[in-house]
C-alpha cells in the first residue's frame, strides 16, 4: 500500500526559510525554484485524482483498533488512490500537527477517536468525520476529476533527506493554494509498553481484533506522521502557477536519524485554502517511497 535520479535545477529564484517544529519534528529547508527537472519538465494534462485520508488515532484509545479496519478496507480496494496518513493524539508518536489540525478543523468541537478527513472537505458541516463516514466521502471524493497533480523526487544523504516537490497545474485555477509535505513511517513499535495499543474489541466476536489482547504488546503502527516538512497547514503557491501547464517546485531537506530509513515515505498534497474550517479541500495528493521517485500520474 505504500526510480531515483539526480538532477540539477534551474534557478529562477532562491528562497530559503527555516521552521522550528516542536516533539520530534525537525528544522526544514525549503528552497522555492521556479525551474524544470528532467522528465518532470512538462505537466500532463490529465491527472490520478487521489485521496488523503487523515485519521486521527492514538496507542491509549481503546476504539481505534476499529478505525484500522475502516482504513484498511478502503485502501485495499483503491490501491492506487488511498493515501493514508495517521495522526496520533496522547502518546509518544503526537508530534505537534496534530494540535494544529484539531484547532484548524474540528470547528470548536470536541475530538473523538478514531477520527479522520477526507481530503479535509466538509460533509454534513463537519470536516473532522467519524469511522463510519470514511468510506461514502472517500467515494465521493475520489469520483472528481483532477484539476492539478503532485510528483515527488527524494534522495537519502547520509543522515539526511532531500526532496523535491513538483506541483503541476492542468487548469487555471482561482484562490489560495498551498503545499504540505509531510515524512512518515510505517512498523512503529517499541517494547516499553508505550507503543501497545489498546483494544476495545479484543473480547468482541466476529472483530478483526477480537482475542489479541487489550492492549495489544508490541502493536505495529503503520503511516504514523513522523514530520510536517512545511508549515503546519502549507507553504503558499504562487498564483503565476495556477494555470494550464504551470508549475511550481519545492525542495527541501530534513534530518532522518532515529527512524528507519526503509520504512519512511513522503506524501506531499495540493490545498485549496478557506476562511473558515469547511472551505479547505485537498485537491490532489501524492506519495513515494523514501530514496524513490514518483512522477506525474
Amino acid at each position: 500500500m505504500h526510480t531515483m535520479m539526480k538532477n540539477l535545477l534551474l534557478c529562477c529564484g532562491l528562497a530559503i526559510a527555516f521552521t522550528s517544529c516542536q516533539k520530534g519534528e525537525g528544522s526544514e529547508q525549503p528552497i522555492n525554484n521556479g525551474g524544470t527537472t528532467g522528465g518532470l519538465a512538462t505537466v500532463p494534462a490529465t491527472f490520478t485524482q487521489k485521496v488523503l485520508i487523515e485519521t486521527f488515532t492514538g496507542a491509549g484509545q481503546p476504539q481505534c483498533t476499529d478505525g484500522f479496519v475502516k482504513l484498511d478496507n478502503i485502501v485495499a480496494g483503491n490501491t492506487a488512490k488511498a493515501i493514508p496518513v495517521s495522526v496520533h493524539f496522547s502518546d509518544v508518536m503526537e508530534i505537534a500537527q496534530y494540535t494544529s489540525l484539531a484547532n484548524a478543523y474540528s470547528n470548536g468541537n470536541p475530538m473523538t477517536f478514531p477520527s479522520g478527513m477526507i481530503n479535509r472537505t466538509a460533509s454534513l458541516g463537519m470536516v473532522i468525520l467519524n469511522r463510519t463516514q470514511w468510506q461514502s466521502n472517500f467515494d465521493v471524493a475520489k469520483a472528481k476529476t483532477a484539476k492539478c497533480g503532485l510528483a515527488i523526487e527524494s534522495t537519502i544523504n547520509g543522515s539526511n533527506a532531500n526532496i523535491t516537490v513538483h506541483c503541476g497545474f492542468s487548469q487555471a485555477l482561482t484562490g489560495n493554494y498551498t503545499v504540505t509535505v509531510y515524512l512518515l513511517e510505517d512498523q512503529v513499535s517499541g517494547t516499553n509498553g508505550t507503543y501497545d495499543q489498546r483494544n476495545a474489541y479484543h473480547t468482541s466476536s466476529g472483530h478483526p481484533y477480537n482475542g489479541l489482547g487489550d492492549p495489544i504488546v508490541n502493536f505495529s503502527h503503520d503511516h504514523v506522521l513522523r514530520k510536517v516538512l512545511t508549515a503546519p497547514l502549507g507553504d503558499a503557491l504562487s498564483n503565476t502557477a495556477l494555470t494550464t501547464g504551470g508549475k511550481e517546485i519545492k525542495t527541501f531537506t530534513t534530518g532522518i536519524s532515529g527512524y528507519k530509513t526503509g520504512d519512511l515515505s513522503v506524501v506531499a498534497f495540493i490545498t485549496k485554502t478557506g476562511s473558515t474550517a469547511t472551505g479547505y479541500e485537498i485537491m490532489n495528493a501524492q506519495r513515494v517511497k523514501l530514496g524513490s521517485t514518483q512522477s506525474w500520474d
